[in-house]
């Protein structure tokens, strides 16, 4: 569109150039003007003064001189003008360019500064201070529930009866043992214990059961200080005879148990208790002893023992 007019600006430039030259030009002149009528003889003498003004034209080609030199320049300023146009126009552009960047960048910016706060949750710490201060401690569970509080912790002492069944397994004799409890929540519990038990006897020949068992306890809250309970287990046997000729023989054998027992809190710190338990254990076939006969495939030990237990 700039070129455009700077073209229409030359054609008119280049039109006023024609025309000054028709205007200084005699024959065009003589041309264009018809001939001035003949005066009357009285005013001869005047009449050279009228040719003066009429060669007065001839005379107005100086300032027309200036007007055939400063057309062709006109077309000067329409290029700077173009020039100035163009660089303003690209300026334009620039600007807009530069404002749309930065309108970009400040809406991204903003956007993601805004977007920033959304990222961030701070909903686990709250969660674990309302946990934690939710949460009562060992001494506050032990002033509600006692002994048998979350997180208690028994070390027991216990002392009773052993027997293994068979016809000729002898009478049964003592059992004694020591056991750990530890209190998951108040309804349930996990003990392991170690205990000896001689499961049969003739006189001074002696049948022996060593369990190391661990089992899993379901509490039920049975009085005020009493809770009653019943475990599932299995553990390791070591057997071994004793004073029966030759086979003094030992072996390792697996087994599961079923435990029922009763606890009664007798203060702060001590409890007592009665337990019977039932476990099967894996026999030793093929090997008879002198004694106690043939070996079977699975033989069943049962045990009553009372218990006594330190809490802390």
């Amino acid at each position: 569109m700039i070129q455009f007019v700077a073209k229409l600006r030359r054609v008119a430039a280049f039109t006023a150039a024609v025309a000054s030259l028709s205007v200084l030009s005699p024959g065009a002149s003589n041309a264009q003007s018809p001939p001035p009528p003949a005066p009357p003889a009285d005013s001869a003498a005047a009449k050279p003064a009228a040719a003066d003004t009429t060669a007065a034209p001839a005379a107005q080609p100086a300032p027309s001189a200036a007007p055939q030199s400063a057309a062709p320049a006109a077309p000067a300023p329409t290029s700077t003008s173009a020039t100035s146009g163009k660089s303003s126009g690209k300026s334009g552009k620039s600007s807009k360019s530069s404002g749309k960047s930065s309108g970009k960048s400040s809406g991204k910016s903003s956007g993601k500064s805004a977007s920033a706060p959304k990222a961030s949750k701070p909903k686990a710490p709250k969660a674990a201070a309302a946990a934690a201060v939710a949460a009562p401690s060992y001494e506050e569970r032990r002033k509600v529930d006692g002994v048998y509080a979350k997180g208690a912790n028994w070390l027991g002492l216990r002392f009773g009866y052993a027997n293994r069944t068979g016809e000729l397994s002898g009478d049964g004799f003592i059992g004694y043992g020591i056991s750990y409890t530890r209190m998951l929540s108040k309804k349930y519990a996990f003990a392991a214990g170690i205990n000896h038990d001689i499961v049969g006897h003739f006189a001074d020949q002696i049948d022996v059961s060593v369990p190391f068992t661990g089992e899993f306890q379901r509490v039920f809250k049975t009085g005020a200080d009493m809770r009653s309970y019943v475990g599932l287990g299995g553990g390791y046997y070591f057997r071994k005879f004793y004073r029966t000729g030759t086979e003094y023989n030992t072996t390792a054998a697996g087994g599961a148990h079923v435990s029922i027992g009763l606890a009664s809190q007798l203060d702060d710190k001590h409890v007592v208790g009665f337990e019977t338990r039932v476990a099967w254990v894996q026999g030793r076939p093929g090997i008879t002893n002198p004694t106690f006969g043939p070996g079977t495939d699975t033989e069943t030990i049962w045990t009553a023992k009372l218990t006594w237990a330190l809490v802390y």
